[in-house]
């Protein structure tokens, strides 16, 4: 488990370090450096597997994630607990290259250089205790699209893509687990009643021609719903779309150790948005190598959560990021047992309590 991660002139964040627990809820205005956390995560997670030409292009380039008027260089570490012994992991990010430090117990090593290698089997144990990390900021639109894939064990696509192929793996080859995501999301959605999966066409690039694309026979997802089966996926609604995503990973075999979840479930009426999160909790409690960090504008999410679970960010007078956890909130203490995780943060804007004591 990853128990706090730091940004140093990452985007917004001028030096911030977010303790994290085994579900961690991020709030707070847009753009007030939460997304952030978790691509920080994602890109640190990526580094063990990748080289630094692979990890640092394009919207992440070294230029689009230096804090604006910073000099850099950027620095990413984190740390955490494996096996009752304390680990980290710094990464800093110049203008051409990427050097690695590892800790763990008296185990201390580095690497660096733009000809970077990647990590992964070079370092007992790192696969195991840097946990694989997944960002998803699911759409609804790609969720609902037929799909086709040659993987044999086809996971789904950080924006949703392919869950309809995921599911098709699943139901072939784990039938069983295809029942635990349909009776999930029965409990969260009760006018589903089946899901289905039906071969439908698919256009996709010619591997000889890849100019030109070709018609395949792909998978697409289908509900039969109270009083109306056969619904296809994309006449259905968008939370309904989203939960079956996100259940369609929880319970998949590609399952990351640690879940990042952008903008989690508030597509969800709030009933099943508290059941949502009380199945996750749940899952969390059976699957002991898990870790979710999520954003969220809900408190209907919160209110499922422990004050403690929650971060809140926002902006200082110079655009800088600050956070605490809601329990360090003026109130926290006063209001237990008085009002909801949801109800406290909705108190007073982030501004009025994270930023006291924080900006001049």
């Amino acid at each position: 488990m990853i128990t706090s991660v730091q940004l140093q002139e990452f985007k917004g964040h001028r030096d911030s370090t977010v303790t994290l627990d085994r579900f961690t809820v991020l709030v707070g205005p847009n753009g007030s450096g939460k997304t952030s956390v978790l691509e920080a995560l994602s890109l640190q997670s990526h580094v063990v597997n990748y080289t630094f030409q692979e990890v640092l292009r394009g919207d992440s380039s070294p230029g689009d994630l230096l804090r604006r008027g910073a000099q850099g260089p950027i620095v990413l570490s984190s740390s955490g607990t494996w096996d009752d012994e304390a680990w980290s992991f710094r990464t800093v990010f110049t203008g051409s290259s990427m050097e690695n430090h590892w800790n763990r117990g008296m185990d201390d090593r580095h690497w660096a250089g733009a000809g970077y290698l990647p990590l992964r089997g070079s370092v007992p144990l790192i696969d195991k205790i840097l946990p694989p990390a997944t960002l998803y900021k699911l759409n609804a639109e790609h969720i609902a699209a037929a799909a086709y894939s040659d993987d044999l064990a086809p996971g789904v696509g950080y924006d949703g893509a392919n869950t309809a192929v995921a599911l098709a793996s699943i139901k072939l080859g784990h039938d069983e687990v295809f029942e635990r995501i349909e009776d999930s999301i029965r409990q969260i959605i009760p006018n589903v009643e089946r899901v289905r999966i039906r071969q439908a066409k698919v256009q996709r690039p010619n591997p000889a021609m890849p100019q030109r694309a070709e018609e395949v026979v792909g998978s697409k997802v289908f509900f039969d719903f109270r009083g109306a089966p056969g619904v296809p996926a994309h006449a259905a609604s968008e939370g309904t779309l989203i939960t079956l995503a996100l259940l369609t990973v929880l319970y998949g075999p590609s399952r990351p150790n640690l879940l990042l979840l952008d903008d989690f479930a508030e597509s969800l009426d709030p009933q099943a948005q508290m059941d949502l999160v009380r199945l996750v909790k749940r899952m969390l409690n059976e699957l002991s190598d898990l870790q979710i960090v999520a954003t969220t504008h809900s408190p209907y999410i919160l209110d499922e959560l422990d004050p403690s679970q929650v971060v809140a960010f926002a902006l200082r007078k110079d655009g800088t990021v600050a956070q605490k956890r809601l329990s360090d909130h003026p109130q926290a203490e006063q209001m237990t047992g008085a009002l909801s995780t949801g109800q406290l943060w909705s108190l007073d804007p982030e501004r009025d309590w994270v930023l006291a004591e924080t900006d001049p």
